[in-house]
């Protein structure tokens, strides 16, 4: 068993219920358990495992983790730049704390449909939708940036 590979087996037991971890662990050749008793044990200090991530991470799919949000300067210019469904989108998926910053921003009326429009999103997004909204605020912002940087 490669490195990953004990990892991600790790992860997949150590959410499992002990009398099931117990059972599988029971049928792994001895030199594999010895493997991954102590990666299932650094494993668990963690209380709160994200089901979402540990799919992506079991099925090897790509994740947009690093989901940094802009300075609220640039947040603002890149979501007054998108439809009102599309900003609260992107705020949902990559700045759900920022919310109420671009609202205070926002006129009175596009604050209103954008409380509307948030209210109705699903809570959480679909991970693929959320990764590519993530995704698209940091490219905007980083765009912005760098035109910002050029004036």
């Amino acid at each position: 068993m490669n490195t990953a590979g004990a990892r991600k087996a790790a992860l997949a037991l150590a959410t499992m219920h002990p009398a099931d971890r117990r059972w599988v662990l029971a049928r792994l050749p001895e030199a594999w358990r010895g493997m991954l008793h102590p990666l299932i044990n650094e494993a668990q200090r963690y209380t709160t495992l994200d089901a979402e991530l540990l799919r992506a991470v079991l099925a090897d799919e790509p994740t947009y983790l690093a989901r940094e949000v802009p300075p609220p300067d640039v947040l603002i210019v890149v979501l007054d730049r998108l439809s009102t469904a599309w900003a609260a989108r992107v705020l949902a998926a990559a700045a759900p704390d920022h919310a109420e910053i671009y609202l205070a921003a926002c006129d009175k009326s596009r604050a209103e449909s954008m409380r509307h429009e948030l209210s109705r999103l699903r809570d959480p997004l679909p991970s693929a939708l959320a990764d590519a909204l993530a995704r698209y605020l940091d490219t905007a912002a980083q765009s912005g940036r760098t035109a910002g940087a050029a004036l």
